[in-house]
């Protein structure tokens, strides 16, 4: 198995998570919609059909993507 090239940081105390991308920090995210944005700016073909709950596809470090119901709307 490969390392993911999706890494979703632990959450900060408002909830949000720091999102890297192969290597590099494309910014934050509120919930998995805002993660989705990120990875489309960074030029990634068709990101709303990536599983972020497929441990080949992101790596969450903290709590996982479960973590979502905790942030804010």
């Amino acid at each position: 198995m490969t390392s993911p090239k999706l890494v979703l940081h632990p959450p900060d105390e408002r909830g949000r998570r720091q999102v890297g991308y192969e290597g590099l920090v494309l910014g934050t995210a509120d919930r998995p919609s805002d993660v989705v944005g990120l990875l489309r700016q960074a030029g990634v073909d068709h990101p709303e059909a990536l599983d972020l709950s497929d441990p080949e596809v992101a790596e969450w470090r903290g709590v996982g993507p479960e973590g979502w119901a905790e942030s804010p709307p």
